[in-house]
């Protein structure tokens, strides 16, 4: 996970440096545009140097931890309801394709580039927007199994789940579960066997908070949580199932965080550690020889 950790900062990195050259580059054909009185280039370029500027505002704090997370603040497009984030972006659509007329038609860029941009519009379409629209939330049935399997204690309540895949029986390597109930933030990472990897995290322990969209056209989400004590919890949702959203969750995470921090220190009749990590095992029949903790 940090050599993933790692090989998506890069990234970021790499396109912020691009969103820097477009500003500069634009920003010049902007002025040269109204120099000699082409208005057409003046106002595309405005618009290039505009769309550089939000690139670059998207970026800022990705590749390193930003200030301290503040309860209902930032995050804007993750606490958007369903309805907003579909229209959100609708309107991404429609200005990703007034930009590929006018480079397309306008400018003859590539072949390629065109392309690219037309698969990014299918992508948001057939994808990013599908899985908000059929986002499900777990039934009655699966909150019971977490309970079962020592995932989630029955003095929580459970906030918002991803998974990537659709029942619990056929996990693979890799597979994982993502819950935030209103007192933790717990990881599961299936490894081998049915044998799975659970990390959680206490949230009111946690003091930062990043997001950083992954795959192609930011189907992926990287998100990474920090507490007080400098445990970090890095949480890679590939976004390949049309019926669990990252966006979804991560609005989920945001409203369970913001009670959490807003009511500080609780008393439960369990008392949860800040951070752990435990192997547990989702096959019934080894559910009291793997939950050990590892890690304090």
């Amino acid at each position: 996970m940090e050599e993933l950790v790692r090989s998506i900062q890069k990234q970021v990195r790499i396109k912020r440096f691009a969103c820097w050259a477009g500003l500069i580059m634009f920003g010049l054909c902007t002025l040269v545009g109204i120099a000699a009185e082409e208005w057409f280039m003046a106002l595309l370029g405005l618009a290039m140097t505009v769309l550089s500027i939000y690139g670059l505002t998207m970026m800022r704090g990705m590749t390193k931890f930003n200030k301290e997370y503040q309860p209902g603040k930032g995050y804007g497009y993750y606490r958007r309801t369903a309805q907003q984030k579909l229209r959100y972006l609708t309107w991404g659509q429609w200005i990703l394709g007034a930009f590929i007329v006018l480079m397309f038609f306008v400018y003859h860029v590539r072949l390629s580039a065109f392309l690219i941009a037309i698969l990014g519009i299918l992508t948001i379409q057939f994808s990013i927007k599908k899985r908000i629209k059929n986002h499900q939330e777990p039934n009655v049935t699966e909150l019971d199994e977490f309970v079962r399997m020592g995932i989630v204690s029955p003095h929580e309540q459970t906030i918002g789940v991803y998974k990537d895949f659709l029942h619990l029986s056929h996990t693979f390597q890799g597979n994982q579960i993502v819950i935030v109930t209103d007192k933790r933030l717990i990881s599961v990472f299936v490894e081998e066997q049915g044998r799975a990897l659970k990390t959680e995290m206490l949230l009111s322990s946690i003091n930062k908070i990043r997001a950083i969209g992954t795959g192609f056209q930011g189907q992926g989400l990287l998100l990474s949580v920090s507490n007080r004590d400098h445990n970090e919890l890095h949480i890679h949702m590939v976004g390949k199932s049309i019926y669990f959203s990252p966006e979804q969750f991560v609005g989920s995470l945001l409203r369970a965080l913001d009670a959490a921090l807003k009511i500080g220190s609780y008393s439960t009749e369990e008392t949860f550690p800040v951070y752990q990590q435990t192997r547990i095992s989702l096959h019934p029949l080894e559910q009291s020889l793997l939950h050990k903790p590892t890690t304090a």
